[in-house]
């Protein structure tokens, strides 16, 4: 049997590939597609355009349309009918036409069009997006500026943007520099609002020998919350001398406008450093120059202990150990695997570096937690030979030194953490950590030997030499003494000397006297009434000011120490209009950092940006780059 012919053939001719529908009008587009006979596109003209359907539909099928056909535009309503088509012959085909048809005006169809990304035009103004976006990518992830030309940038780009025009390193630049601009524009604001400033210093040598000084700014805002700001990287081309390094110093000072706001400069123990500090205090209104990191001067007086000679052959017999671990693949692997079969931590062995605070107290703390599969795997002789196993070995005398050091150095590692804190630790803690020390972690104990004893012999008189602990006749109050008796937690100077502590407060009491009070502060009172003025003038300038600052100073005294672990920020914020003229020598010496660390951890960024691929870099580009991420808080 044939296939059986569509009723639409009796309402279109078909020529070819192409069908034309008899009942458009001639001047209509009355062309459709018919490839292999296909009546898709027919059968939807003359059901919509024509009010034509097959004659054994019923009225649900011909409610439904097919599924596979384009969507097209909704068609717009017209207002009349035309009349009857006139019925019409062809010479090639015959046949009976019906009468009437309801012609309704066929729009033209349109079809969507959807825009490759490719020809998707990239505006200017998310161009200039686009490059902003680099430039603080390059700061905050301290990229170097040829990354906007590598292949790996370009294919990136051309799948997020493909029409982005890459910036050249030049343009790139500029805009780093206006990152510059505006963060030196917020730190010039920041600073010139508030009072007092303390700064940082460190100097450091690049790996292509360059010099460079670092500064950094401390300060306490309006709302008693710390700032810290990085002001320079700069090239020191001179002799690192006492004067050249002043000078320095003073320079910066007056490039910022901070020079009569400076207090004093933190910086670690050299000489040359702690003399420079001193000179540029003479110039200064304040002659502050007694501080120096506190957390430097810790690790001198540890290093200046663990010199001990039984000691000092059990670091190095741990160096060797570790270093055993670190260049022979197979005891590494095999530590490894002995940690796993007894349930420890996978982890490595650390090595002891110099420059590096604690490192001798983390190298022994992990070497001892690993003792079982440290002599597990120097006693397999499948994986170390016993030359080597006699070469490295530590005895039970050692292991017992080796607890005893990490019992003693725990307490030190913990201060320097605390004193080298992410957020500001200020100077005034530095006294209170040491009381608590040497009262609670040094005392000797019967059961210490030689050795253990030297070192807490050792290190207790350094620490009270270089921290002036001890307290005479002649001793003078130090700017940590000061800072501990503003800070709340420590006010009541219980980590003190008795004698000592009137000695404080009596500085306190003068260093208050020469201060001008800000009105702002101070003149908090409303104006006084009628009444007041009246007993005023009865009574006479006896009891017009019944002596501000000694009340004051007495309620400061009679309020309750803050416990060791609140924030005295928070509690200076609530308590500023109370005490005034305190609160101005409290935000003072409060914003004095405990250590010169901020300028450290610039070592760490020069580090990653002057490395071994990078070490031709122009001495301003690191300064800006530098600038750039340690401020990164601040890019707009």
């Amino acid at each position: 049997m044939g296939k059986k012919r569509s009723w639409v053939w009796e309402y279109v001719k078909r020529k070819g590939d192409k069908a034309y529908c008899q009942l458009c009008d001639e001047n209509k587009n009355n062309e459709y597609s018919c490839v292999g006979g296909t009546t898709g596109s027919i059968i939807r003209h003359l059901k919509i355009m024509h009010k034509v359907y097959q004659p054994e539909t019923s009225t649900s099928k011909r409610l439904s349309s097919s599924n596979n056909l384009e969507e097209i535009d909704t068609l717009q309503d017209t207002d009349s009918l035309t009349n009857s088509q006139s019925s019409s012959s062809s010479s090639n085909n015959s046949f009976t036409q019906p009468s009437q048809h309801n012609i309704i005006p066929r729009k033209r169809r349109r079809f969507l069009t959807h825009d490759n990304d490719t020809d998707r035009k990239c505006s200017p103004e998310r161009t200039e997006t686009i490059h902003k976006a680099l430039a603080k990518l390059i700061s905050m992830n301290q990229l170097p500026l040829s990354f906007c030309s590598s292949p790996g940038f370009y294919q990136f780009m051309a799948v997020v943007e493909p029409n982005y025009k890459i910036t050249k390193e030049e343009a790139l630049k500029k805009r780093l520099h206006f990152f510059k601009s505006s963060i030196e524009e917020k730190i010039r604001s920041d600073l010139k609002a508030v009072q007092s400033v303390v700064c940082t210093s460190d100097c450091w040598s690049s790996l292509a020998q360059n010099s460079y000084i670092t500064i950094t700014a401390h300060a306490l805002n309006n709302d008693w919350s710390p700032m810290s700001f990085t002001l320079t990287t700069q090239e020191m081309e001179e002799r690192h001398t006492a004067l050249n390094i002043a000078d320095k110093l003073e320079n910066v000072f007056s490039n910022w406008e901070i020079k009569d706001k400076v207090t004093t400069v933190i910086t670690d123990n050299a000489k040359n450093v702690v003399n420079a500090v001193q000179l540029v205090s003479n110039t200064t209104n304040d002659n502050i120059s007694d501080v120096t990191c506190a957390a430097h001067s810790l690790q001198l007086s540890i290093n200046k202990a663990l010199r001990e000679d039984s000691i000092s052959e059990i670091l190095d017999q741990s160096s060797k150990l570790v270093g055993h671990f670190k260049h022979s693949n197979l005891a590494k692997q095999s530590l490894l695997n002995k940690q796993k079969q007894l349930g420890m931590p996978e982890t490595s062995l650390l090595q002891s570096c110099k420059t590096r605070w604690n490192s001798i107290f983390l190298m022994l703390e992990r070497i001892f937690k690993n003792r079982c599969p440290i002599s597990a795997v120097m006693a397999d002789r499948s994986v170390t030979s016993t030359h080597i196993a006699q070469k490295f070995e530590i005895s039970e005398h050692q292991w017992l030194k080796i607890e005893a050091l990490v019992i003693l150095l725990k307490p030190f590692q913990v201060i320097t953490s605390l004193l080298c804190g992410e957020k500001h630790s200020p100077t005034s803690m530095v006294r209170p950590f040491l009381k608590k020390l040497l009262d609670n972690h040094l005392k000797p104990q019967d059961n210490d030997d030689q050795s253990i004893t030297y070192f807490k012999q050792t290190i207790i008189f350094d620490i009270k030499e270089r921290f002036n602990l001890e307290w005479d006749s002649k001793s003078r109050v130090s700017v940590r003494q000061i800072a501990s008796f503003l800070d709340p937690r420590y006010k009541n100077l219980d980590h003190e000397p008795l004698f000592a502590r009137e000695n404080i407060r009596s500085s306190v009491i003068n260093l208050l006297n020469n201060i001008e009070t800000d009105a702002h502060n101070v003149n908090t009172r409303c104006e006084p009434s009628l009444q007041q003025s009246a007993l005023e003038f009865l009574y006479g300038d006896d009891v017009t000011e019944v002596n501000n600052l000694t009340t004051e100073f007495q309620n400061y005294l009679a309020e309750p120490q803050l416990k060791f672990h609140l924030n005295p920020f928070d509690w200076w914020k609530s308590r500023e209009n109370k005490f005034p003229r305190i609160g101005i020598l409290a935000k003072k010496y409060l914003s004095i950092p405990a250590t010169s660390v901020s300028s450290e951890r610039c070592f760490s960024t020069a580090g990653n940006v002057v490395n071994s691929k990078r070490t031709s870099l122009l001495t301003k580009n690191v300064n800006l780059l530098v600038f750039l991420y340690q401020n990164r808080n601040l890019i707009p």
